[in-house]
């Protein structure tokens, strides 16, 4: 009993401190990374010569930013658009490189997706009675009846799934931002929210 509290108690603080240290890792990785590339150029500037060290990093970081921008905005014209779909085949084309830009994009179109075309999340009992899924509401259909247009992710790509038009009186409402519903998807509940789970509770006693 002892060894099972001992062992829940370590796991317990490395969930707490992993997230932390992970972050951390990345922002010093992006961090240097940066430095590297960017910092010669921007030592050629005369004036951030006599700079800090530090100051001279941050410079870095804020032209690699602006550069991303220009990059956005670059990609939204036609020449842009005909470029980022050579490069996408390209990718999409090279062994083994295909599998990780094919990965890493479903990841980003989902966060950059979820946060324009989702309106919120709710619950439907789905596929029967007494079993519930997560969705995303995408639309609302005003008719005799409001109907509302979800998206249900599939675990764990929450990229893929399937759609369906439910009557709003049908679903649950969720306390839970597009976000904390991706990462419940993702990770197949193992990030669940405790106020999805007293919903559910509600909805049971109901």
């Amino acid at each position: 009993m002892i060894i099972k509290t001992v062992r829940n108690q370590f796991f317990t603080g490395i969930s707490v401190i992993l997230p932390v240290a992970l972050t951390l890792y990345i922002c010093y990785f992006i961090f240097r990374v940066t430095g590297r590339i960017l910092l010669p150029i921007v030592m050629k500037v005369p004036v951030l010569k006599e700079l800090p060290y530090l100051i001279t990093q941050v410079v870095s970081i804020i032209t690699l930013i602006v550069l991303i921008w220009i990059i956005g905005v670059l990609a939204r014209n036609f020449i842009g658009k005909r470029l980022l779909k050579l490069t996408e085949l390209i990718m999409l084309k090279a062994p083994v490189l295909n599998r990780i830009y094919e990965g890493i994009r479903q990841i980003v179109r989902t966060i950059t997706v979820s946060k324009t075309a989702f309106r919120r999340v709710v619950m439907i009992e789905y596929p029967r009675k007494g079993i519930y899924s997560l969705a995303f509401v995408t639309n609302v259909i005003k008719d005799k009846k409001t109907k509302l247009s979800l998206f249900i992710s599939t675990t764990p790509n929450p990229t893929s799934g399937f759609y369906l038009i439910v009557p709003e009186e049908e679903t649950v409402p969720v306390d839970m931002t597009i976000e904390e519903g991706m990462k419940l998807v993702a990770s197949a509940g193992i990030v669940t929210p405790e106020k999805l789970a007293k919903k559910i509770a509600k909805k049971r006693s109901n």
